[in-house]
């Protein structure tokens, strides 16, 4: 969807402060001048953008401000304008999209990873399994156990969805919670996450940011997008994450006392 031509009016990085015995902050997301154009204009850009590796980062923009195309090709799915500057997880990009490809999970895109709803839990993922498994290797039925061992470290404490529960029977946080389970089957360096407020009560929203601070504290650098522009602002965080607004330019604010 096109927008109006953006000034860049991104933030510079805090500078980060180290000490004896402190590594320095390493970044996941380098980018300078990042910018996709489409037959109708501009999709979103240009944007700077610098962003730490083994954290959490929110994208917050209006519908048609170009989140979901920013987050596909910091995934390497899509391919920005010839005039970008981008590297992820230290691959250039486009020229090394496959590596950033293998090393990048995705989920909450809408006709991408969808859930199908007429399908049990355990077959969803098995199914998942299956498509990450060498073409010999037959993946068995996936019992309640073998799921606990996969979505524990995103439901957390959150009762488990039951194997044998047909999709459509979960509720919204459930869904999401196993999107993000079958992404992380992966085991990925980088998950990218579109429209967190596709679960649209605030507080049941609250849960998922919760699970993804802890998906980040684990070492997986986290990106995820939401439409509010205060989204940041009224959700209470363990630790404060980055921010990249897309509004009527995007811009970077890094989280105060970042490292």
């Amino acid at each position: 969807m096109s927008e109006s031509n953006p000034t860049n009016a991104a933030t510079a990085p805090v500078p980060v402060r180290t000490g004896t015995g402190t590594p320095p902050r390493t970044d996941a997301v380098t980018a300078r001048g990042l910018a996709l154009h489409g037959a109708r204009g501009l999709v979103y850009g240009p944007v700077d953008l610098t962003l730490p590796a083994g954290a959490l980062t929110v994208i917050q923009g209006p519908q048609g401000a170009g989140r979901s195309s920013l987050l596909l090709t910091l995934a390497g799915r899509m391919v920005p304008d010839a005039s970008s500057e981008l590297r992820v997880l230290g691959h250039r990009l486009p020229a090394e999209r496959r590596a950033v490809q293998r090393a990048a999970a995705i989920a909450g895109f809408a006709g991408i990873d969808e859930l199908d709803d007429g399908v049990t839990v355990g077959d969803t993922v098995r199914e998942r399994l299956s498509w990450l498994a060498p073409w010999y290797r037959r993946v068995p039925r996936v019992d309640q156990r073998t799921f606990r061992e996969l979505a524990l470290p995103v439901f957390g404490e959150r009762p488990l969805p039951r194997v044998e529960s047909v999709v459509w029977d979960l509720d919204e946080v459930d869904a999401m919670l196993l999107r993000l389970t079958l992404a992380l089957a992966q085991r990925p360096r980088l998950l990218v996450v579109d429209d967190v407020d596709q679960v649209r009560d605030t507080m049941r929203r609250s849960t998922v940011w919760s699970r993804l601070e802890a998906v980040a504290a684990t070492g997986t650098t986290v990106i995820a997008s939401v439409s509010s522009l205060d989204e940041v602002a009224r959700t209470r965080w363990a630790r404060q994450p980055h921010q990249v607004t897309l509004a009527t330019g995007p811009h970077a604010v890094p989280a105060p006392d970042a490292a």
